[in-house]
């Protein structure tokens, strides 16, 4: 991923990006866009946004999920204070760490301004998230995946939540067993599923795959440097163009 056209930017920068992609003008008081992100996609018909847990700048180049490092238009190294599923939640509806300001919500203002959405996630995170918009709860990446194909081409912008590793981890910790495998599975999987939903998209459309740092802080046995690079890691968005 050397060559791939690297951003930084701050995780709160992400709504207004998300509106001006889709030539929505964001309201003045978010953060603004990333500049290098809205002036090369700028225009798109839909964007498909999919959020990851335990997955950043870490494991993309140590896993190394193939249709995503071999499909990426750019990469965005993201800066927060909160890297974690739920705060990433937050700032990515609000444009940072207060609740609705002047009364800002992610989904509820593209509605605002002609655009379809559509949410699909955990119930929970539903609950305290969707603003009231349109959204879908699922128990599983599975039905997650099957919902995506379903919702995909009919929404200007789209929000998948691949969130199985929290289950799993506490069941592999039970057993006695390293994450290190889980992650790498996981990993490949979720990979393979966003290959088909690119498949599956029409032309003229985005996909942002952002990921986070999951719920809670996984411990995971690395060797020394390793462990150090892992420690380092940061939240990122990969973004693929679908002419």
């Amino acid at each position: 991923m050397s060559e791939l056209p690297t951003f930084e930017a701050s995780l709160p920068q992400i709504p207004a990006t998300l509106c001006s992609i889709l030539n929505v003008e964001p309201p003045n008081f978010i953060p603004e866009p990333i500049q290098a992100i809205t002036s090369q996609f700028q225009g798109v018909d839909r964007v498909i946004f999919v959020l990851v847990d335990n997955f950043g700048l870490f494991e993309v180049t140590y896993y190394k999920p193939q249709f995503l490092i071999e499909n990426s238009n750019a990469l965005v190294l993201l800066s927060t204070k909160n890297p974690y599923t739920l705060g990433v939640l937050h700032q990515i509806m609000y444009g940072g760490f207060d609740t609705e300001p002047n009364g800002f919500h992610l989904l509820r203002y593209l509605n605002e301004n002609g655009k379809t959405t559509a949410m699909v996630g955990r119930q929970k995170d539903i609950q305290r998230y969707d603003g009231g918009t349109n959204s879908i709860a699922k128990d599983s990446d599975m039905n997650t995946w099957i919902e995506a194909a379903k919702v995909t081409n009919k929404t200007n912008f789209s929000w998948f939540h691949f969130l199985d590793f929290e289950n799993l981890y506490r069941q592999q910790a039970r057993l006695g067993r390293d994450p290190g495998d889980l992650i790498d599975k996981l990993l490949k999987r979720t990979d393979k599923w966003i290959l088909s939903m690119h498949k599956q998209l029409r032309s003229n459309s985005l996909m942002i795959v952002l990921g986070d740092h999951g719920r809670f802080k996984v411990d995971i046995n690395y060797a020394d440097k390793i462990a150090q690079w892992r420690q380092a890691s940061v939240p990122i968005a990969i973004v693929i163009k679908k002419d």
